[in-house]
């Protein structure tokens, strides 16, 4: 597939381009990145390689040329679609009492409680050892996942997208962006502990990993194997 546009800078991102069809939406650049603090301010880090063709193989890693998830690219148009429908109807019962009942309720607060007052970025680790990336914003990664319900799961949200501020593309790319932006949080929930209204990011992210994991089994084979199903089998994830 021909990708019609290279990577965009931070500050051009715009959720609405979550979905477009770019070689990497993102380029992270290690001279963008703050220095550290004493007594390492005059540490230099080698030049982060390209990812290897045989690695990029089978894989998207359109989000900023990482991979910190096997994210694997179908082959077909066919498959892309049927992804996408899996990445629906996981939502779904993400979003409904009798699949979810345990999470709902906060899940559903922090989605429609955010005042996009920003406070969340400035105690994110993440975001401030980017230099500001602004994917990696955690209002980023919750406003991509709420648009996307606001669009697929209220009334006449297509009909409205643009009017509403959820006019996002939902394809391929824009899910495998979303499964990878999920894992650029780290659960730390300094977020919840800042924001004024109580939105728990982390809470959205690790939801995000739960869709992914269990209706499109998309999951770090490390957490996965030797973590979820150790757990599920003996009642501890050490085994």
């Amino acid at each position: 597939m021909l990708y019609r546009r290279l990577a965009m800078s931070s500050k051009d991102i715009k959720i609405k381009d979550f979905g477009k069809k770019t070689d990497k939406l993102y380029n992270l650049d290690l001279k963008n990145l703050p220095g550290l603090p004493y007594p390492y301010e005059n540490w230099q880090d080698s030049p982060i390689p390209e990812l290897p063709e045989i690695k990029k193989k089978g894989k998207n890693i359109t989000l900023d040329g990482f991979l910190n998830i096997a994210v694997p690219e179908p082959e077909t148009e066919e498959e892309k679609e049927a992804m996408v429908a899996k990445f629906l109807e996981g939502l779904r019962k993400l979003l409904s009492r009798e699949n979810n009942w345990t999470f709902l309720k906060p899940l559903l607060l922090s989605l429609d409680n955010c005042v996009k007052c920003n406070t969340c970025s400035d105690a994110c680790p993440i975001f401030e050892m980017s230099g500001g990336a602004e994917i990696y914003r955690p209002l980023f990664r919750s406003d991509v996942f709420r648009r996307i319900i606001k669009k697929h799961f209220s009334p006449g949200g297509k009909l409205t997208a643009k009017f509403t501020g959820a006019d996002i593309d939902l394809n391929w790319d824009t899910i495998a962006r979303l499964a990878q932006l999920a894992y650029r949080c780290n659960l730390c929930r300094r977020c919840a502990q800042t924001c004024p209204m109580g939105v728990d990011n982390g809470l959205i992210a690790r939801e995000i990993r739960k869709l992914f994991s269990q209706e499109l089994n998309i999951a770090p084979a490390e957490l996965h194997g030797e973590g979820t199903v150790k757990q599920l089998d003996t009642g501890s994830s050490t085994g």
